[in-house]
């Protein structure tokens, strides 16, 4: 156990920090009226984060990186990212991006973390447009996954090794694609039950998709195959939400 433990740290010290894998946690935000939730998917728990946010302040998107256990907010009107440090309870970051980013009032601006690079994946106002911005604020590039033109309504990753970037979308059928090195469909899962695509959180431990429903007040828990399978409260419907590993071990 020893020697495991001992190879693990030098191939994080190799690879510039790293985290082992640990049980999934949900987290969400709606605005500075509130605070950041946190819940254990599978313990139950539950914390909240205050301070963070002024009143004024309203999220439109959400993502968590489980390396630095960072919690990524974009707040209207788009063009604003603050970083919380989840375990430290500090404002790690806080950028202005290009007006580029800017969104309208009825526009999704979900976002999704890449843990192996920190890079920041940002749903635009135009549809299909996702923009890569550094941890640092500097925007990368803007892609179009499967060069697909449906409104994108939430972001998260699936396999964050693989570059498995999952899109909900927000027009047609209540579909996710599945996509490889940004651009390439390589699947996709149809939810079986309504939902407000606006934001999207996927459980890697167990293969869980989360996803608002219609019926007000309810997030719902869809298996590997789109299936529902469980109702969550979910008061709030305008909340941006994202899951994520809490490791046990962290090595920068």
């Amino acid at each position: 156990m020893a020697k495991a433990l001992l190879t693990l740290l030098a191939v994080c010290t190799l690879l510039l920090g790293c985290a082992t894998r640990g049980p999934m946690h949900l987290y969400s935000a709606v605005d500075g009226e509130q605070p950041v939730r946190d819940r254990a998917l599978e313990a139950g728990e539950k914390d909240e984060l205050v301070g963070f946010l002024e009143s004024s302040d309203r999220v439109v998107g959400l993502g968590y990186e489980f390396n630095t256990d960072y919690i990524w907010l974009r707040i209207a009107p788009g063009n604003r990212l603050i970083t919380i440090k989840r375990g430290f309870r500090e404002l790690w970051y806080d950028y202005t991006l290009p007006d580029s980013f800017l969104l309208d009032d009825a526009a999704s601006g979900d976002l999704a973390v890449r843990s192996f690079n920190r890079m920041v994946y940002v749903a635009m106002a135009k549809p299909g447009l996702v923009a890569k911005v550094e941890r640092y604020g500097d925007v990368n590039e803007v892609i179009q996954p499967g060069a697909s033109e449906r409104a994108i309504g939430g972001l998260a990753w699936w396999d964050q090794v693989n570059d498995r970037l999952l899109i909900l979308y927000a027009e047609g059928s209540p579909e996710i694609v599945v996509y490889d090195n940004d651009t390439d469909a390589v699947g996709h899962v149809t939810l079986d039950a309504p939902v407000r695509a606006t934001t999207l959180a996927y459980d890697s431990n167990r293969q869980r998709y989360y996803v608002p429903l219609a019926e007000a007040g309810w997030l719902g828990e869809f298996d590997a195959n789109g299936h529902l399978i469980d109702r969550l409260p979910f008061p709030d419907p305008e909340a941006s939400i994202d899951a994520g590993q809490r490791s046990a071990v962290r090595i920068f």
